[in-house]
C-alpha cells in the first residue's frame, strides 16, 4: 500500500525469490462498519485503485451474530468477484464503531452496536474468510484514510471527527493514531457538552453524540414537532419514510427556522468540544467528515461563530476546521490501508523471501 509521509511500516520491498503472486495481482478489502449502514471497498495492494465498493445495511438492531452473518455474506460475495478479476484477497480490514482490543481484534464495547460485549469479530471473519482480519476503530479508519489519500494529506497533526449514527473521533499525531494508554482514546463524541443534557447511549448525559450526531438530530426534532412546534417538517414526520436528516438539512437550506436552530446547535455544540481539545492539546487542524458533514453549508458557520466565542487562549484563525473530502470511501480505504500494509511487511518478513 500507499505509506505516508509518517506512517505505520516503511515501505515494503519486493520479495526476489519464494514463492508469491505477484503484488499487482493481490487486493486487500476494507469494511467501515457502521450503526446504520457498512461500506466495503476492494482495493489493490498499492492502495491506488479502488476495484469494487457496495453498501450494506448493518442490520445493527438485530444484534451481533446477525451483523457477522450479513458482512460475511457480502465480503464473500466480494472475495468471488475479486477473483474473477484476477485478484487474490490476502487481507480484510473492519473499521468498526466502538472501543476496540486492536491485539485481539474484539469489540469491548460499542453505544451504537447494541448487544456487543467482547465480540471476538476479528477471530469470527477470519473462520469464516480463511484470510487475515484486522479489526480497528472506524474513526481511526476513516483519519487514516483522509491521512493518506484526502484533506488530511496537508494537514499534520489533527484531530478527527465523524458525525454519523453517532459522533466518533480521533487524533492524528506525528502521522499515527494517538491511543493513548489503551483503546478509547479520541472519542470526542462522549465528551460531556450539557451536565444535565440527554442521556447518551454509553450511559452520560450530554455527550456531544446526543448534539451533534444524525440519530439524535432526528430524535430531537420529532421530539419538537411533536410537542407542536411549527415547521415544514411536519409534512414528513408520519410520512412512509418518516424524518431524516438529509429532509432537516434540505428544510434548513429552505430556511425553515426550526430547521436551522438543529443545526446551529450541531455546530455550536461541536465548536464547545473543539475549544476543549484546542486548549487541551494546542492541535491546530481539524477535519470533519461522516454523513452529516454533507450538511456543512448550514452548520458551519455557527460552529465557527461560536469557536470564536470559545477561543480564549488562541486566535481563532489560528484553527483551521476543513471538510473531509473522500465521503464514503475513507473508511474502507483506511481499513483497506491498514491490512495491506500487514500484509506487505508479513511477506517481508517471510522466511522464504
Amino acid at each position: 500500500m500507499q505509506n505516508p509521509t509518517k506512517g505505520l511500516t516503511e515501505q515494503p520491498k519486493q520479495r526476489t525469490t519464494g514463492e508469491s503472486l505477484d503484488s499487482r495481482s493481490q487486493a486487500v478489502i476494507g469494511v467501515d462498519l457502521g450503526g446504520t449502514n457498512t461500506k466495503i471497498g476492494l482495493v489493490d495492494l498499492t492502495g491506488k485503485r479502488l476495484l469494487e465498493f457496495s453498501r450494506v445495511k448493518t442490520l445493527a438492531d438485530r444484534g451481533p451474530e446477525a451483523v457477522l452473518s450479513n458482512l460475511s455474506a457480502s465480503l464473500m460475495v466480494l472475495m468471488d468477484q475479486a477473483k474473477d478479476k484476477g485478484y487474490l484477497v490476502v487481507g480484510v480490514g473492519v473499521g468498526s464503531a466502538g472501543v476496540i482490543d486492536l491485539n485481539k481484534g474484539v469489540v469491548i464495547t460499542s453505544p451504537n452496536l447494541p448487544g456487543w460485549a467482547e465480540f471476538p469479530l476479528g477471530e469470527r471473519l477470519r473462520q469464516r474468510l480463511e484470510v487475515p482480519v484486522l479489526v480497528e476503530n472506524d474513526v481511526n479508519c476513516i483519519c487514516y484514510g483522509e491521512y493518506l489519500f484526502g484533506a488530511g494529506r496537508e494537514l499534520g497533526d489533527f484531530l478527527g471527527i465523524a458525525l454519523g449514527t453517532g459522533v466518533g473521533g480521533c487524533l492524528i499525531v506525528d502521522g499515527k493514531v494517538w491511543s493513548g494508554g489503551g483503546s478509547s482514546a479520541g472519542e470526542i463524541g462522549h465528551m460531556t457538552i450539557q451536565p444535565q443534557g440527554e442521556q447518551c447511549r454509553c450511559g452520560n448525559r450530554g455527550c456531544l453524540e446526543t448534539l451533534a450526531s444524525a440519530s439524535w438530530l432526528v430524535r430531537r426534532a420529532e421530539k419538537l414537532l411533536r410537542r407542536g412546534t411549527t415547521s415544514s417538517l411536519h409534512q414528513h414526520l408520519e410520512g412512509p419514510r418518516g424524518l431524516s436528516a438529509e429532509k432537516i438539512y434540505r428544510a434548513a437550506l429552505a430556511g425553515d427556522q426550526v430547521a436551522q436552530e438543529l443545526f446551529q446547535a450541531v455546530g455550536a455544540s461541536l465548536a464547545i468540544a473543539v475549544a476543549n481539545v484546542v486548549h487541551l492539546l494546542g492541535i491546530r487542524r481539524v477535519l470533519i467528515g461522516g454523513g452529516l458533514a454533507n450538511a456543512w453549508k448550514v452548520f458551519i458557520g455557527f460552529l465557527h461563530r461560536e469557536l470564536e466565542r470559545r477561543l480564549t487562549l488562541m486566535a481563532p484563525p489560528e484553527i483551521r476546521v476543513v471538510k473531509a473530502q473522500l465521503g464514503d470511501n475513507a473508511g474502507a480505504l483506511g481499513a483497506a490501508y491498514l491490512v495491506g500494509s500487514r500484509a506487505a511487511l508479513e511477506a517481508t518478513s517471510d522466511p522464504g523471501k
